[in-house]
């Protein structure tokens, strides 16, 4: 049997069972947000989010993605996880996964600026009495609406599935996780790499890779959740 010697031990436990229940958690946000998308659809023009605004300013968040925007801010944390357990392995490939990771994360940040941004100009559109002051209000909106899926989005989504990749083939060289879940991984990050926003062949793939996410999550909860109860130092 190989003995598995992991650094950081201590340290690493608590957080490991911690990234056990945020898995779960990743794992619930993705049909919650499905569900939101087929019940009540987001809109398509400046209009008709300043008036869901207006008349509810929850569904008007989760129209311009609030729940993938904290769903991408907690996934650093499993990138982080994934450095500090793989880096033993292949250090210099996990680093560039964690910093592609930052950038991707700050960039769809980034991409997301009309989330507070179109409530604001929703409030003042509800209180300006020129047509020249509405005019100006759509023209702003329209702008923040275009760079929601902007080069920043796409960008952010193309590293999205490159980082998975690189942390499956940094799986695959070890046995920290299971030969499956890193299939699971490298196969979704390859569909990530084209993003929704590329015609039907770009949510074809999108769609894909959302059915492979699931059982990931659930896989990689279920391993974070036995590590942070091993004794790293044991053999298995």
């Amino acid at each position: 049997m190989e003995t598995k010697k992991f650094e950081y031990d201590v340290e690493l436990r608590p957080y490991l069972r911690m990234l056990g229940f945020l898995s779960i958690g990743l794992f619930a946000i993705i049909p919650f947000q499905a569900a939101v998308y087929f019940i009540s659809p987001p809109p398509t023009t400046v209009i008709q989010y300043f008036a869901l605004f207006q008349k509810n300013a929850f569904l008007g968040f989760l129209g311009l993605d609030l729940s993938l925007t904290v769903d991408n801010l907690l996934f650093l944390l499993v990138y982080i996880g994934f450095y500090f357990l793989f880096r033993q392995y292949n250090r210099i490939l996990v680093t560039i996964a964690l910093i592609f990771a930052i950038i991707s994360v700050a960039l769809y940040v980034i991409s997301r600026e009309a989330l507070f941004s179109m409530m604001n100009l929703s409030n003042q559109y509800s209180i300006a009495s020129g047509e020249t002051e509405k005019t100006a209000l759509i023209t702003v909106g329209q702008t923040m609406l275009t760079i929601f899926n902007g080069t920043c989005f796409n960008v952010s989504y193309f590293l999205g599935g490159l980082i998975i990749i690189l942390f499956s083939i940094a799986m695959l060289k070890n046995k920290i996780f299971t030969k499956i879940t890193a299939w699971l991984g490298l196969s979704m990050g390859l569909f990530m790499l084209i993003p929704p926003t590329f015609g039907k062949f770009g949510l074809i793939l999108s769609f894909l890779s959302i059915i492979l996410i699931l059982p990931w999550l659930i896989l990689i909860a279920i391993r974070f959740f036995k590590l942070s109860k091993q004794n790293f130092s044991q053999k298995e």
